[in-house]
């Protein structure tokens, strides 16, 4: 089978490289042909609509399915779960959705109900992740502890690895 690799990632941080090489990995070892690669560097709460190369992907496939590493890969946006579920679904007997994680199966209702039960949870765990975050962070101001984000990977400039390399071998030479 000809086959579309889609990866995602969140943030320019993340490195999509990881789930192109498992992707390929999984298509070869299972005689696929890779038709196309498309990954998207954006948040999974964007809507799926608004994320141009995958409606390039879904307008203009290259192969008879799309693969993706897991299911989350595809969106954490709720509203965008149907719009997922009914493209595929009506376009399963010549386009399907496969993911190297996920038994996927939109044919039956089984399937299907099985399809929105693993996308209900992907898109409840970052909800219920910064419901969880609010409640921590309203005791820390209570206490009198929060000092707002505090500076780290994602608050402050990133250094090159020259850059850390320089700063660890000034801070040996003046212990010495």
């Amino acid at each position: 089978m000809r086959v579309d690799l889609y990866a995602r990632v969140s943030t320019d941080d993340q490195d999509v490289q990881q789930q192109m090489i498992h992707l390929r990995q999984w298509a070869v070892t299972r005689g696929h042909e890779i038709a196309s690669e498309t990954y998207d560097e954006q948040s999974g709460k964007i809507p799926l609509e608004e994320r141009q190369k995958f409606q390039e992907l879904l307008n203009n496939p290259k192969g008879e399915a799309m693969v993706v590493f897991n299911l989350d890969r595809l969106t954490r946006n709720w509203d965008s779960v149907t719009f997922i579920e009914k493209h595929f679904r009506d376009n399963w007997e010549n386009y399907k959705l496969i993911s190297t994680k996920d038994e996927i199966n939109l044919e039956s209702a089984n399937g299907r109900l099985m399809f929105r039960i693993k996308l209900a949870i992907n898109c409840h765990m970052p909800e219920d992740m910064l419901e969880k975050q609010a409640i921590g962070i309203a005791r820390a101001k209570k206490e009198g502890k929060f000092k707002g984000r505090q500076k780290g990977a994602k608050g402050k400039a990133k250094q090159s690895k020259e850059q850390i390399l320089n700063n660890k071998n000034t801070e040996v030479k003046k212990n010495d």
